[in-house]
């Protein structure tokens, strides 16, 4: 079966403490040990991005999942494409809780999360959304 990459922003219906993003994260592990998916989650206050790579029936099964979870509003999906590879084979699950800090001071800052973020912007610009993804992989490792 082919491989597909999914990347999706949305905003957080509330904010999550930390024993919630704990939480979600242990259930995005088990799940995608499960179904061989593997991606990284960023959250930030209000805000989700998430790239999904598997197989294209599994990350379709996933995105249902948080399609119906009630955590999440506002659901726009940036890109959904075929790959040769994944990016983040290694990664069943990477999770970065982001706060102003930390994001200011990441290289190729964009704020994403800030006040006058639009997610919108980014479903313009599928292209940005994977290079914030990939640019958090290679600087948590």
């Amino acid at each position: 079966m082919p491989l597909q990459h999914l990347i999706y922003v949305s905003t957080a219906r509330q904010e999550l403490s930390h024993a919630e993003q704990e939480a979600l994260l242990e259930s995005c592990v088990r799940h995608n040990l499960q179904n061989d998916i593997s991606g990284v989650l960023l959250y930030g206050p209000g805000n989700f991005i998430q790239v999904l790579e598997g197989e294209a029936a599994a990350v379709a099964e996933t995105y249902q999942r948080i399609l119906d979870d009630p955590r999440h509003h506002n659901l726009i999906e940036i890109l959904l494409e075929d790959i040769e590879q994944r990016s983040f084979s290694n990664w069943r699950m990477g999770f970065t809780r982001l706060d102003g800090d930390a994001i200011s001071k990441h290289p190729g800052f964009i704020d994403v999360y800030g006040p006058d973020f639009l997610p919108q912007r980014l479903a313009q610009r599928p292209t940005l959304a994977m290079n914030i993804l990939l640019s958090f992989r290679a600087n948590c490792r």
